[in-house]
């Protein structure tokens, strides 16, 4: 990505997406920066490289959409391991990274977060309304809340036995019937 900076034309190199999500890949691209800015081929615009949910990525000067293309190169190639030769004669197919499917780019972010427009005109009156409004809706959830306790009806006590003095009546004695078939039939209580 090639773009303007605080009047600066700036060059972005960022991992892919596969590339991100390798150890080593990160661990080259950190490493290739720190090698550019230590010898003095490339000074850091801006950059983000120690956030392990997004991509990193850095910026350098660029004062041409070539010279952009050239630094992003000098960046990226180590992570791809493009910068080494064979080691014997090419015998079956390229060698390609198990990233080198994830192409595309990687998690990213604008930070912070671009303030909304809309609520860019609220002042102290506006969220002095919206607390009162809270506190009014709260304060009409209570008194509903009481007013349907309230009115509950009151739940009337068990009824206390009460003492009295007569005596229980004996229990009148049934007269028995001798029957002629089978064992005699209690009675039905």
């Amino acid at each position: 990505y090639a773009g303007r900076r605080e009047d600066t034309f700036v060059a972005a190199a960022m991992l892919s997406r596969g590339a991100e999500l390798d150890s080593f890949a990160r661990a080259r691209f950190l490493q290739a920066i720190e090698e550019a800015v230590s010898s003095g081929a490339l000074t850091v615009v801006d950059s983000q490289l120690d956030d392990a949910e997004i991509s990193p990525w850095v910026a350098v000067p660029a004062g041409s959409w070539q010279a952009g293309l050239t630094a992003s190169r000098v960046l990226l190639t180590p992570v791809a391991l493009e910068h080494l030769g064979p080691v014997t004669d090419a015998r079956g197919p390229n060698f390609r990274p198990h990233w080198a499917a994830g192409s595309g780019p990687g998690r990213w972010r604008i930070w912070p977060l671009p303030w909304p427009a809309v609520l860019a005109s609220a002042s102290r009156w506006s969220h002095l309304l919206a607390f009162a409004l809270v506190v009014a809706i709260a304060t009409l959830a209570l008194f509903i809340a009481v007013k349907i306790f309230e009115t509950q009806p009151a739940v009337p006590p068990p009824p206390q036995p009460q003492p009295t003095n007569q005596p229980s009546p004996a229990p009148t004695p049934t007269p028995e019937t001798p029957s002629s078939e089978g064992p005699p039939v209690p009675p039905i209580v």
